[in-house]
């Protein structure tokens, strides 16, 4: 087939070719974002460990709460930990605290379940007064 002169099929290859050329000449780099953290701009500022420890058939889940910016927001913040028998949630509890410095400790203790032995995890979730997650941690202990 012609078109006044020119073959279809050169017009459409004229028109690929075109538009590859477009599409690649738009197509912007893509960079990674920076994580958000509970910290404000960039990255987390804040941290935490958990250890635990178990006597007369009580889990002590102690969390430590660390901030590199030199503060944490409080004036309180709460501790949700939600404990887990063999990967099944059992129990969640939440514990308040005041907050002074850039450290903050909190102890919640869990019951051991009935049911005793197995592979325990412990996972705290550290909101500011606000409500706001800051940072989570986890911790695990095998009775």
């Amino acid at each position: 087939m012609r078109i006044r002169g020119k073959t279809a099929s050169s017009l459409l290859l004229g028109l690929f070719v075109s538009l590859s050329i477009v599409a690649l000449m738009t197509v912007a780099p893509v960079q990674a974002a920076k994580p958000s953290g509970g910290g404000g701009g960039g990255g987390s500022t804040y941290s935490c460990s958990v250890s635990v420890s178990v006597a007369s058939s009580t889990f002590s889940v102690k969390t430590t709460v660390n901030s590199a910016s030199g503060s944490l927001p409080g004036p309180s913040e709460t501790d949700y930990v939600s404990s887990y028998q063999n990967g099944v949630l059992y129990n969640t509890q939440s514990k308040t605290y005041s907050v002074a410095k850039n450290t903050a400790t909190v102890t919640v203790s869990v019951p051991v379940p009935a049911n005793g032995a197995g592979a325990y995890s412990f996972q705290s979730t550290i909101l500011d007064s606000r409500g706001k997650q800051m940072t989570s941690c986890t911790g695990t202990y095998s009775l």
